[in-house]
């Protein structure tokens, strides 16, 4: 069926160039068939997906829970031990770290003051890009909602 959908739409994409056929179809009806052919250039091009956007709304909900566990955990964890003792555990822990997390913290090392940042300057450093990198995410997402609701604004009625 889709295989048959593709060759149709292809079918007429090479009629609506001919100028007979537009002249046959009118504007209009040019202006209908090029609506149909994005909806199927939308729906059924080969990996394409469906997402409802109530899923995608409660996927938001759920990040924005997740983001705010994690950072009230890692004010709490910052509180509790302080950023003092976390940077030395962690610059013992170093060379057990994976090679893609040596790599951040090394990249972080490099950003900053070279003989005067304290190593807890580390810590509270990696903690700032990793919360960066959650809330890229979060953009990633809500942008991923803005193109769900302008698509079908009449389907979207929750504000977030």
């Amino acid at each position: 069926m889709v295989n048959e959908v593709i060759e149709a739409r292809d079918y007429v994409t090479q009629l609506i160039n001919k100028g007979w056929f537009r002249h046959a179809v009118g504007e209009r009806g040019i202006k209908y068939l090029v609506t149909l052919l994005r909806f199927i250039d939308l729906n059924y091009r080969e990996c394409s997906v469906n997402l409802d956007l109530d899923f995608l709304v409660n996927l938001l909900d759920d990040y924005y829970n997740t983001e705010s566990r994690i950072r009230y955990f890692v004010r709490e964890l910052m509180r509790i031990q302080g950023y003092d003792n976390i940077a030395r555990q962690l610059i013992n822990a170093y060379p057990a770290l994976p090679p893609d997390i040596r790599e951040f913290l090394d990249n972080i090392a490099k950003s900053l003051p070279s003989d005067a940042a304290p190593p807890s300057a580390l810590v509270e450093q990696a903690i700032n890009e990793l919360m960066k990198e959650l809330e890229g995410f979060r953009e990633k997402l809500v942008s991923i909602i803005n193109a769900a609701k302008s698509q079908c604004p009449k389907a979207y009625n929750q504000t977030s």
